[in-house]
């Protein structure tokens, strides 16, 4: 899963330099904005039955097949939906023209195809397959590359549409060969409507925590868009990804717990669940430790790296540098709780956590800049840890107090 979590950076990269040198800046720009209308509706689209076909198989409580087929069945339904609300609003939002084509297009791809590719690797998950996950996620971003560059060499004078037309076209391919080996490897897929009316509650829950650190993670980055410097943003924002990027070996191991976690907080509840990470979580502090020492050593090398216009990018990673025991402990801390049935608790922190990183950039950058945003970092995820250690140390208590009664 490390392998896999890496490959897939290098891949967006390439990807993302091939695009903005065959589109340039406007067509580029008419392709970020449908994305990011088109994004706020990938969570919901299957209702979280990927997160749910995952702790229903890991515990025994469903078949592989039948997972996918109501993640499938879901996904129609909710992904068709999504597209239609995010042509609405890009009609109303992006004036110009043909913007209702480019919303159906990217919708399709994104809300439908991208998710049929997410549900079977979270099948797979499930199943402790965690090669095969790594298959299917490497194989829509190399498809894409792929078609990426004949839209750079093959089109004399590329456009978004050019590109809306090909990433539709490798995200149908991804996802016929996903379906396809799925098949091949777990039956034809069945649906149950019962099951689906059990489980689509909690798979609610678990898109609403996707969505919500969506949020607070962007939310600083939108707001310094719109207040700073386009530098001063852009030098955060790279800063900002690069802290996150530091942190995918954790985050990738942990990726590939998720069914031994969701097995054993069924076995033993919380305690149990708090087991599967235990070991993770000290090897990710003492991880960190080491990452904020080169984090602040070889912070000076990225204007070398990115560009002089990213001269106040060493400073800002500098200032991160501790950033990552937050992200490691709230990432391990959530899996945690969920793997022991507290969704909903779960849930709630994340949207409170949201909305505190929104108030915090709207009150703190305007007068600090990216001082600000780095505050309302450190303060938004430290509010998110906080509850969560609080969580699970009630959840423990009322867990022992049951056992001994």
């Amino acid at each position: 899963m490390i392998g896999s979590q890496v490959s897939i950076a290098v891949l967006q990269g390439l990807l993302f330099i091939l695009l903005a040198s065959a589109l340039g800046a406007h067509e580029f720009g008419r392709v970020a904005s449908v994305i990011a209308i088109t994004s706020v509706f990938l969570p919901f689209a299957g209702m979280g039955l990927g997160n749910v076909a995952i702790m229903r198989i890991s515990r025994g409580q469903a078949h592989a097949a039948m997972s996918l087929g109501n993640g499938l069945a879901v996904t129609a339904v909710t992904g068709t939906l999504g597209v239609l609300v995010a042509m609405l609003i890009g009609e109303a939002f992006l004036h110009e023209r043909g913007t209702w084509l480019l919303v159906l297009l990217f919708g399709i791809s994104e809300i439908l195809m991208t998710k049929v590719v997410d549900l079977a690797a979270h099948v797979f998950l499930g199943l402790e397959r965690q090669g095969v996950t790594a298959l299917f996620y490497n194989l829509l971003m190399v498809v894409r590359l792929v078609f990426a560059g004949a839209l750079f060499w093959g089109f004399t004078t590329p456009t978004a549409l050019h590109w809306a037309e090909l990433h539709l076209a490798a995200g149908v391919l991804s996802a016929v060969v996903v379906l396809f080996y799925s098949v091949r490897l777990l039956g034809r897929p069945r649906t149950g409507y019962q099951t689906v009316r059990n489980d689509i509650g909690k798979g609610f829950l678990f898109s609403v925590v996707i969505a919500a650190r969506s949020v607070h993670t962007d939310a600083d980055k939108a707001v310094l868009a719109r207040i700073a410097s386009e530098a001063t943003a852009g030098a955060y924002t790279a800063a900002f990804r690069l802290v996150y990027m530091a942190c995918t070996p954790i985050t990738a191991v942990l990726l590939s717990l998720q069914a031994r976690i969701f097995r054993r907080g069924d076995q033993r509840g919380l305690e149990g669940s708090l087991t599967a990470v235990r070991r993770l979580v000290l090897i990710g502090g003492v991880y960190c430790m080491l990452l904020a020492v080169a984090i602040y050593a070889v912070a000076p090398a990225v204007p070398w790296l990115l560009g002089d216009s990213f001269d106040l990018s060493p400073d800002i990673l500098r200032s991160m540098c501790l950033l990552p025991f937050l992200v490691i402990a709230q990432a391990a801390a959530s899996d945690a709780l969920n793997g022991a049935d507290a969704q909903r608790r779960v849930s709630t922190l994340h949207t409170l956590t949201a909305g505190l990183s929104v108030v915090l950039n709207l009150l703190l950058v305007p007068g600090h800049g990216w001082q600000g945003a780095v505050m309302a970092a450190y303060a938004s995820q430290g509010f998110l840890v906080a509850g969560l250690v609080l969580t699970i140390l009630l959840g423990l208590q009322a867990q022992r107090k049951a056992r001994a009664a």
